[in-house]
């Protein structure tokens, strides 16, 4: 009970801190626009596959008719799942915000109940969990990537490890058993995370044997008898999917993200962004110069932790949990900072760093090395439980005051910012009324804005063209789209980079969307359109509210040469023939 009572205070500080989306649940969604929309659209689209006879891991209702492989966009099949029930009662938006929320409250608390159980104290572990779970890292991914703060697997991963290569107080086959479904459970959760928690483990055994080479030796029978159990358990499970991912219909080769980009840069260690409460302006201007963006610079330790953690290494090394905790955080931000080292945004090429050849390895090419502070601020909030349980044992009055000084400070530099950013995530009224039901069921339909990857279309208003993904949601995927934020290959082959395959068509509405005037619709130009909509199959063009939207809808006026009908705030071509845009014409 009193292990739920730590879970009890992480959840109400989730819920505090976003208290300005759960203000209106279902119509604020936690973050900025872009990546929300599309996770709401993901999580939504497992159930509703699973309850048609889809495959969960392809859809063809985004990017018509290619379809997309959803495993390359890190479809989150366990969440879907799990929320259900609250996405059929309480809609898309509302289970965005639940799974945000219980994310950063479950992750901290997961990483409680591994930090206790190597400290034995329930109020270092608190902190200790609530270290890890409200980390910067937590933070900076909590504008909008939820797959990313999902992150019970590595505490709990570090209790199944200890207990199989340290403890060994259960027989080996259970805690085999254990780590190949937590396996599976992260392989439907977000593929990365799996991959990134199996590096750790590895580099982590490796310091370990490296420490203590003789216990580990003795060990070791029946560690290997419990791996063998959980790659038992594990690969039959995970084969159909990893084999769908690399071997089915748009499978993505190549470099999915730009390498070098979102790494840590050295001033990140000890310079806030704008997630943190203390964060003045002198020093978040100079965030402006690093590469990536400030949902990836994931380092921020602070000066007051960073001292904190250096004493406690040095006070401690004899203790094997905190040396080994220490060197394994040393060896994580050193990866962190990528295949060259960054420094105040400048690229030094002439330095390389460790992760180069992690890089070279397969499937390493498309992690984010900045990502693996996640890990490290897991080992900080061990160290930093052992230290409170140190001072809880009986030390002297001023170190007591000193210590739970040093710890209080490091904590406040570390607050995130509030009011939390909160989204409005509108829904025209068309999209929800008898109006939608006018499209045939399953047909294609060409909504503007144009939905691509967030951040390459929003204008001025900030409209984001993830939205339609939101409401072909709200209308019951009445329709597809050739259109869609997901990850798939261009038509050269590479990956597009979250955008739908290159075409005539997206270039020109983007373009709209970004406040250019309606093209001049030359000869060649309406033909190209012309191939696309033939290609796509589309019936219906809705233009719903959007930045610049006069304009789009002079185009689709020209192109289609009849008029919209205004209904639920949309703008609505019915019965689109390819004829009506013909190759030539005035």
């Amino acid at each position: 009970m009193r292990s739920l009572g730590a879970f009890v205070i992480y959840l109400a500080l989730a819920v505090a801190l976003f208290v300005s989306a759960w203000i209106n649940p279902t119509y604020l969604s936690i973050g900025y626009a872009g990546d929300p929309e599309l996770f709401m659209w993901m999580l939504a689209w497992v159930p509703y596959s699973i309850s048609h006879g889809l495959n969960p891991f392809f859809t063809d209702y985004l990017i018509y008719p290619q379809g997309a492989n959803l495993f390359w966009t890190l479809i989150p099949i366990v969440p879907g799942l799990v929320l259900t029930p609250v996405m059929v009662g309480l809609g898309p938006v509302f289970a965005y915000n639940l799974v945000m929320t219980l994310a950063l409250a479950g992750s901290a608390w997961c990483a409680y109940l591994a930090i206790n159980a190597f400290v034995g104290d329930r109020l270092a572990s608190l902190f200790g969990g609530l270290l890890f779970g409200f980390s910067p890292y937590m933070l900076a991914h909590s504008l909008g990537h939820p797959n990313l703060i999902i992150c019970v697997t590595p505490p709990l991963a570090l209790l199944i490890l200890a207990e199989l290569f340290v403890w060994q107080r259960r027989r080996a086959w259970v805690t085999g058993l254990a780590l190949g479904l937590l396996g599976i459970a992260q392989l439907l959760t977000t593929p990365e995370i799996l991959l990134t928690t199996g590096l750790v483990g590895v580099l982590g055994l490796a310091v370990l044997a490296a420490l203590k080479p003789g216990e580990v030796r003795h060990r070791l029978k029946h560690a290997v008898t419990g791996l063998v159990v959980a790659v038992a358990v594990f690969l039959p499970l995970a084969a159909p999917v990893i084999g769908f991912a690399f071997l089915g219909p748009q499978r993505v080769t190549g470099i999915v993200r730009e390498q070098d980009i979102f790494v840590s840069d050295l001033y990140n260690f000890i310079v806030p962004t704008r997630v943190m409460l203390l964060a003045p302006s002198q020093l978040v201007n100079l965030t402006h110069a690093w590469t990536g963006d400030d949902a990836e610079w994931n380092a921020f330790v602070g000066v007051p932790l960073l001292a904190l953690l250096g004493f406690i290494t040095l006070r401690f090394w004899s203790n094997l949990a905190v040396r080994w905790a220490a060197v394994l955080a040393t060896l994580i931000a050193l990866l962190s900072l990528g295949p060259h080292l960054h420094v105040a945004g400048r690229i030094h090429f002439h330095i390389p760093l460790p992760w180069l050849m992690l890089q070279k390895l397969p499937l390493f090419d498309n992690v984010l090395p900045s990502r693996l502070m996640l890990f490290f601020y897991l080992f900080a909030g061990l160290a930093l439980a052992f230290f409170i349980r140190w001072m809880r044992q009986g030390v002297s009055e001023w170190k007591l005051r000193a210590g739970w000084t040093a710890v209080a400070l490091s904590m406040v530099v570390l607050m995130p910012a509030v009011p939390w950013p909160a989204t409005a995530n509108s829904v025209p009224t068309f999209f929800t009324g008898a109006g939608v039901a006018r499209i045939p069921e399953g047909s294609v339909a060409l909504v503007a804005p144009f939905s691509t990857a967030p951040g390459f279309q929003i204008g001025p208003g900030q409209d984001s063209a993830t939205y339609p993904m939101l409401w072909q949601l709200a209308s019951g995927m009445r329709y597809r789209m050739p259109e869609g934020s997901l990850i798939v290959p261009d038509v050269n082959g590479n990956p597009s980079g979250g955008r739908p395959p290159q075409s005539t068509t997206q270039s020109t509405m983007i373009a709209i969307q970004q406040g250019g005037p309606a093209p001049d619709l030359a000869p060649a130009l309406r033909e190209a359109i012309a191939s696309d909509l033939s290609r796509w199959k589309i019936q219906t063009v809705i233009v719903g509210p959007m930045y610049n939207q006069l304009a789009m809808i002079d185009f689709f006026r020209a192109l289609l040469r009849i008029e919209p009908e205004s209904v639920g705030h949309v703008f609505v071509w019915w019965n689109v023939p390819v004829s009506v845009a013909p190759a030539a014409g005035p």
